[in-house]
């Protein structure tokens, strides 16, 4: 019988112990003004990593480029944090022309470092927490 009181109260014990690993989200979550150098031009956007529920949701907006059109619609689907690692893919509407980019990347302090892959080559992106 002592060996059951002993084993419920390990067992509570680690339970509790455990609860705040599991509470602390990813160091990912944040605002990150990002930059991606390309053959085409540096684009800026600030990137935002929302968790809820164990769940993570990227939104991007870019910052339009002065003298350029605004820049078309985008989604993003495919969203993976995994500590300070995270990857999603971004569909952006180019004229009417799907361009997809899978970005991978991780997060050290308030510095992000990520690639952006697509049918044209990969870019680096760069960004600082906001």
């Amino acid at each position: 019988m002592l060996n059951k009181w002993v084993f419920a109260a390990l067992a509570a014990t680690a339970t509790v112990m455990a609860a705040p690993a599991y509470a602390q989200s990813s160091p990912v979550v944040g605002s990150w003004d990002t930059e991606a150098i390309t053959d085409f031009g540096t684009f800026k956007a600030t990137l935002t990593v929302t968790e809820a529920n164990g769940a993570y949701a990227i939104e991007m907006t870019d910052v339009p480029a002065e003298g350029a059109p605004p820049p078309g619609a985008s989604s993003i689907s495919d969203v993976t944090v995994n500590g300070a690692n995270f990857a999603f893919k971004r569909t952006i509407d180019f004229q009417g022309q799907p361009i997809v980019l899978n970005y991978t990347g991780s997060v050290e302090g308030n510095a992000l470092t990520a690639t952006a892959a697509s049918d044209f080559g990969a870019s680096p992106v760069k960004g600082t927490r906001k």
